[in-house]
């Protein structure tokens, strides 16, 4: 099944959006962040199908300073409440880091180093620059 970034959606107004798109054969992906109190992560895990989407860092996407030992206990602390896997993103821009979430996460989401290999190349080099990073993360993760 194929999931949904529910960004804009708390879990407590989820049960219909939710149950449509569940119908559309689509699963709502709600976000956790480090900030996220217990009470609201339970709220996600009850209506969390396909993953959840773990934020790494406080602050915007493409900060650095990404604290992997922090986001492994973190992790772990989830998995005592989320039944489906736990994707994590924002800080991970390099096969290096992707390798180190990778131990800890069911997934590795990388979105603004993407972004910034684009913007970054010509329409010539995109392709080249894209596929060499992509090739990067692959290789550090399995």
């Amino acid at each position: 099944m194929d999931g949904v970034l529910t960004v804009d959606c708390p879990p407590e107004e989820a049960p219909e959006l939710s149950a449509a798109l569940t119908g559309a054969g689509l699963d709502p992906v709600f976000l956790i962040a480090p900030t996220t109190p217990l009470e609201r992560v339970k709220e996600i895990a009850r209506h969390a199908r396909g993953y959840v989407y773990y934020v790494s860092l406080k602050g915007v996407t493409g900060a650095g300073n990404l604290d992997i030992d922090d986001v492994a206990r973190k992790i772990a602390a989830l998995r005592e409440y989320i039944q489906v896997p736990i994707g994590v993103g924002f800080g991970i821009r390099d096969g290096a880091t992707a390798k180190a979430i990778s131990v800890t996460a069911d997934a590795v989401v990388v979105g603004s180093r993407l972004v910034q290999e684009i913007e970054a190349a010509t329409p010539e080099t995109a392709k080249e620059r894209l596929t060499r990073l992509v090739a990067e993360l692959k290789t550090a993760i399995l």
